[in-house]
């Protein structure tokens, strides 16, 4: 084996160890509730303190699981009904309605417009101090 081949190989084996080590059940289980196409949002103000969006959240789509900050969301135009897909694999439906306004706290969840109309939203999301 020549000298490159035996670095490279130094290298390669405790990365492959190491990522055998992530725990892969918890990932699958965010990529089964993450079903339908992902959710398109309109960045209006991204900066150290807030994240400000505006998205058309349609019929089927869906944004994916991550962790989110304290967020307050308005919806500007439609009615629909959200799933909410918790980490610990617990699901809500949140039933949106048009001028209303939701609060959610951080967490780690996804969303999926499981109505059947589209829902125009405005999202503030507070990043932490």
């Amino acid at each position: 084996m020549s000298k490159s081949s035996g670095v490279l190989a130094g290298l390669l084996i405790p990365a492959i160890l190491l990522a055998g080590a992530i725990p892969q059940p918890a990932v699958a289980k965010e990529k089964k509730a993450d079903k339908g196409p992902v959710r398109v949002q309109k960045i209006l103000v991204n900066n150290d303190r807030v994240r400000v969006s505006e998205s058309v959240f349609k019929p089927g789509e869906v944004n994916p699981m991550a962790k989110r900050g304290y967020r307050v969301t308005r919806v500007l135009k439609g009615n629909t009904t959200i799933l909410r897909t918790h980490a610990d694999g617990r699901t809500e439906k949140i039933e949106w309605k048009e001028g209303g306004v939701y609060i959610s706290p951080a967490d780690n969840a996804s969303s999926k417009n499981v109505g059947k109309s589209a829902a125009v939203i405005y999202t503030v999301v507070l990043k932490p101090e």
